[in-house]
């Protein structure tokens, strides 16, 4: 406890001097507009398919953004903890590799793909010259981090949408997410002799037998990063899909760790940390795509009323107290058929009663009229659909899927 103590006091430090930094303050700025401006896009291609008008993308900023300095602050510890030196990872070839993987897919713009690649070069013809447990580790931990903000921030301001999946027309939710984060991390130097440090333990650090750890000064050195979030989820609630996701991704993180330190004791289980980097991605991500893909959407029209895919924060809906997967049974004592009925009875009507039916049990909610045409009420989808998403397997798992097919075929032909 003493340690971490000692720790956080020499981060607040840095840290201090860093925010009076103009420097420091301009790329996070930039980062922070960057991060509004992708929450307005977003919430613009909702407004044109659905006419849902939340304007809510601020507020989604500036809670990522405090979400995220609390991120940046436990990877900070942990990056510390475990004695990742930055110095020699290869961060510029890190970066390069990653953004021409993201020309074969968008999605490849991930350091466990580029991290996993650049290792598996570096062991093959030793070159670049790079500490490969380090550098696996700085993944594991940017996912571990990334899997506790997706658990605390990523059901937060879900975005409504329609989805065509499976020739079938049905509601769901984007949880795409962006956190800025301001990082601690350790940097090798020489020819210098530390004025003030720290005295660390004997155990540190975890990642002992590279780049002569022990016997090396270090100084702290802020990092700016942005880490990201994205799914469609149709057949779960935002927190339920967000909590599978956030746990399937600490379980990858913690593995990949746990190699990257196996590794620098026994340097034949190096490949198989490269290897898993990428390939257990992979494999979170079918996770999310099979239970996705096996399971019924969950936001689909009711037979007996009006279902509810979401509700306007603010709105007459949100303040009557109607919530997300309600159905609306009658308006005003009339069957409500179609959402176009309670908009209308809603907008003309002084007072309105409700009769609605959440999770097996039926209420009756009075909510008040309005001049207004939208009372914040966004509806499933219902005939007729107008605009819609149209959510495609991704084409990497459908390749695989099909050389897995064919081969099948051909053991057991």
């Amino acid at each position: 406890m003493d340690l971490l103590i000692e720790i956080l006091s020499l981060m607040g430090r840095v840290m201090l001097e860093t925010l009076t930094s103009p420097l420091f303050i301009t790329i996070y700025l930039l980062l922070f507009t960057i991060v509004c401006w992708q929450y307005k896009r977003l919430e613009n291609m909702s407004e044109k398919l659905i006419k849902s008008n939340n304007r809510l993308f601020l507020r989604s900023a500036c809670l990522s953004s405090l979400v995220g300095i609390f991120g940046g602050l436990l990877g900070s510890i942990l990056l510390i903890m475990v004695g990742i030196n930055l110095e020699n990872i290869g961060f510029a070839y890190l970066w390069g590799l990653a953004l021409l993987l993201m020309l074969i897919n968008p999605r490849f713009l991930c350091f466990a793909y580029a991290a996993g690649i650049l290792s598996l070069v570096s062991l093959g013809f030793s070159y670049p010259d790079i500490s490969i447990p380090h550098l696996l580790a700085l993944v594991a931990i940017l996912h571990m981090i990334e899997s506790f903000l997706i658990l605390i921030n990523g059901h937060s301001y879900p975005i409504p949408l329609y989805v065509k999946k499976k020739n079938q027309i049905v509601g769901g939710f984007n949880l795409q997410k962006f956190w800025p984060l301001p990082l601690m991390a350790l940097v090798g130097v020489s020819g210098i002799a530390p004025m003030e440090g720290l005295a660390m333990p004997h155990w540190w650090p975890l990642l002992q037998g590279y780049s002569g750890m022990t016997s090396q000064t270090f100084t702290l050195l802020p990092v700016v990063a942005i880490l990201g979030y994205g799914e469609i989820t149709t057949t779960s609630t935002p927190v339920l899909r967000v909590k599978k996701s956030s746990f399937n991704l600490f379980i990858y993180s913690l593995i990949l760790l746990l190699l990257a330190w196996l590794s620098c004791r026994m340097p034949a289980l190096t490949i198989a940390a490269a290897l898993f980097s990428p390939l257990g991605h992979e494999f979170v991500i079918w996770l999310g795509m099979r239970e996705e893909n096996n399971r019924k959407p969950l936001y689909i029209r009711s037979q007996e009323g009006v279902r509810v895919l979401n509700i306007r924060p603010g709105s007459p809906a949100h303040h009557a107290g109607i919530s997300e997967r309600d159905i609306i049974l009658t308006v005003n004592g009339f069957k409500a058929d179609h959402y176009s009925m309670v908009r209308e009875l809603v907008r003309t009507a002084s007072n309105v009663s409700l009769r609605v039916r959440r999770e097996g049990e039926e209420m009756d909610i009075r909510l008040p009229g309005s001049s207004s045409d939208d009372p914040g009420i966004i509806p499933v989808p219902e005939e007729p659909v107008a605009r819609y998403i149209v959510m495609q397997e991704d084409r990497i798992f459908n390749l695989v899927r099909k050389l897995w097919q064919k081969i099948g075929n051909g053991v057991r032909h």
